[in-house]
């Protein structure tokens, strides 16, 4: 009985509120529509929707749940504000544009807001708070079917509900420009809101090169939070590059085509930018190609590659065609693509890597000073070795050579060497050291391998050396872009040796020139969780400390590094809170996503956003990259197939 009769109660307020539908009201309370002031109609920064746009922050409310590692908490604060409902209102809302709300200070400066960033935008009706199963399905369906009629037309029983997120800055609209501070001040409640226009948005957001000639450099696509018009996203290459970055999205979720667009433009931009990339799923020789055959590069093929005198070019490109991934809308294209590619064979961009075996990796600190100064130690600590003060002399004649010849320990010992080596033979005769005794032998060995001048195993075609050398070489004549191409577990063990004589280097000559940037597509393969990698026989566990070696000290020596991959949580933890950039597709597992928002202190509601993301969509966090510190940025990318042959 008393259902019955509260159904035909909620039943006839519908019928008399729908009879009296008006245009929208000022505000969430249902009062009179307000003429918009001038100073609303003058400012830039404000979009009222032609007056339609009247808002009031009805609560704010905080919100707490577990970390992703379930160690601790963590809360945010988010503002849900009322919108007077229109039809043009609700479909120029989306989550991404800005709000400036009334905050303490506003009480002092009038102009003074906090800036808020939509998550969630839900149109609402007054009869949708009271249906539920408990009524019967005819009348709720005749419920519905008027609900459905008000959303065509503006009613005093509709409203708009936005979810917004604090940024953590707050903005002054009184001058001719915007100023925006990071700094916290609590909202007022009960206060009018007001919708911050694309130029707004556009100048708290972007980057603005120094060059504005180079404005479409910077640009990586273009802003979704904007409706009237495609807003260029500009970033900030050198700092989005020098505090590394991260891209994090499901499988086939476009991760290598954004790394492979944004490096293309990274390297226009910075003339002092090398990059190395290490891609296990033959992606990149395809999504770089333009750029392999406009610049100085190197592309580091399997050894199975035939050689010059087996293959022409062109059946040399045939085989690289295949063997990599190439867009399907560019299968087309397979003669001009096939003729990029032969012409990196004809100009001897592609290699095949020198890898010593792993006896001589163990072997080789031997042929340097460091090691054979070790050898020498050991004969002068053996007991009862009578020989003791000879072994003793040669540690000192060695010591003053290196720091004659301003030599170091690790390098190789050369010819240069041969003349001292004569100095100590003959103490060692005059001393009375026998021939067979094992000081003499080193030495006599040392001797005659230097004299036939026996090439080190290095030496042999292209190896570590070779392109240590040229990551370094600061000629604009020398590489720029190298591709490793290689298998996972040859790919790992390059990494780790890599990185190593790359920061030796660094180290010893205090040169900060060129900039380097390490790339390494399926991050989880160089750099997994420590419960595997440490474990692991297979290279895992040195890739992984030379990543986090990198990611951790590299900036220093302007050594930068980029990771890609679809699970968070397979990574290593140490790497990736080194990460200042998150690049964020669709991360269908939920971890992924918490972690995310853990790092950057994203709601969950704006990570939500990104599973209904279309192809080409990402979010961008970024502590340095972006004009303002920490602001979620919804944009849409280039397309980068259309950048491998732009004039197709």
């Amino acid at each position: 009985m008393s259902n019955q009769d509260g159904t035909k109660r909620d039943l006839g307020a519908l019928k008399v509120i729908s009879s009296t539908s008006s245009p929208p009201s000022s505000s969430s309370s249902g009062s009179s529509a307000a003429v918009p002031t001038e100073e609303t109609k003058a400012s830039p920064w404000i979009d009222n929707l032609h007056g339609k746009f009247k808002a009031k922050l009805r609560e704010v409310s905080t919100r707490t749940r577990q970390s992703a590692d379930g160690k601790t908490t963590t809360t945010f604060k988010l503002a849900l504000v009322e919108v007077s409902y229109d039809p043009e209102v609700v479909q120029r809302l989306s989550p991404g544009q800005l709000l400036a709300i009334p905050n303490v200070r506003n009480l002092a400066s009038p102009q003074t807001y906090s800036v808020l960033e939509i998550a969630d935008v839900t149109p609402m009706h007054y009869s949708m708070l009271t249906l539920t199963t408990s009524q019967p399905g005819a009348l709720r369906g005749e419920f519905m079917g008027m609900i459905d009629k008000e959303w065509r037309r503006s009613s005093k029983s509709n409203w708009i509900e936005i979810l917004a997120s604090p940024t953590g800055y707050i903005v002054d609209l009184s001058g001719g420009s915007l100023n925006f501070e990071r700094k916290y001040s609590p909202l007022l409640v009960g206060s009018e809101v007001k919708l911050l226009s694309e130029e707004a948005v556009k100048q708290f957001v972007c980057f603005v090169p120094k060059n504005p000639g180079m404005i479409d450099v910077h640009c990586i696509g273009h802003l979704l939070s904007t409706v009237e018009e495609r807003v260029p996203f500009t970033i900030d290459y050198t700092q989005l590059i020098n505090y590394h970055v991260g891209v994090f999205c499901h499988t086939g979720g476009g991760k290598s085509y954004l790394t492979s667009m944004i490096l293309r433009k990274a390297l226009q931009a910075d003339p002092d930018l090398k990059a190395v990339i290490f891609d296990v799923s033959s992606e990149y020789g395809i999504h770089l190609l333009d750029q392999l055959v406009l610049l100085e590069s190197r592309i580091i093929l399997p050894q199975d590659v035939p050689k010059e005198s087996e293959a022409t070019p062109s059946k040399k490109a045939e085989q690289y065609y295949k063997k990599h991934v190439v867009p399907e809308s560019l299968e087309r294209s397979k003669p001009a693509i096939e003729a990029l590619i032969a012409r990196l064979f004809e100009e001897d961009k592609c290699k095949s890597l020198y890898l010593p075996p792993r006896y001589v990796s163990d072997v080789q600190k031997f042929r340097t000073y460091a090691g054979f100064l070790e050898s020498i130690a050991l004969t002068a600590g053996e007991k009862f070795n009578a020989n003791q003060q000879a072994s003793l002399y040669v540690i000192d004649q060695v010591r003053d050579f290196l720091k004659r010849k301003n030599k170091r320990d690790e390098e190789l010992i050369d010819k240069d060497f041969l003349s001292t080596i004569r100095s100590i033979k003959e103490y060692l005769q005059s001393s009375g050291v026998k021939p067979s005794s094992t000081i003499s032998g080193i030495i006599n060995a040392l001797e005659q391998r230097l004299q036939e001048d026996i090439p080190e195993p290095e030496e042999l075609g292209y190896s570590l050396e070779s392109m240590v050398h040229e990551l370094l070489d600061e000629a604009p004549s020398s590489p720029r872009l190298f591709i490793i191409n290689e298998e996972v577990e040859r790919a790992r063990t390059i990494t780790a040796q890599l990185i190593e004589r790359v920061f030796k280097e660094r180290r010893n000559t205090f040169n900060l020139h060129p900039r380097i940037l390490f790339v390494f597509d399926e991050a989880q393969e160089f750099a997994p969780s420590d419960s595997y990698s440490y474990k692991s026989q297979d290279g895992t566990g040195e890739s992984s400390k030379a990543v986090e070696r990198l990611l951790r000290h590299g900036r220093k020596y302007h050594l930068h590094g980029w990771i890609s991959t679809q699970r968070l949580a397979h990574l290593n933890t140490s790497a990736l809170h080194q990460i200042h950039s998150y690049f964020v597709g669709t991360l269908p597992r939920p971890y992924d996503r918490q972690l995310v928002g853990d790092t950057f202190a994203i709601d969950d509601t704006l990570l939500e956003r990104t599973l209904n993301f279309a192809p080409g969509d990402w979010l961008l966090a970024s502590f340095r990259a972006t004009k303002t510190q920490n602001v979620p940025v919804f944009f849409h990318a280039i397309n980068n197939e259309e950048c491998i042959l732009p004039t197709k």
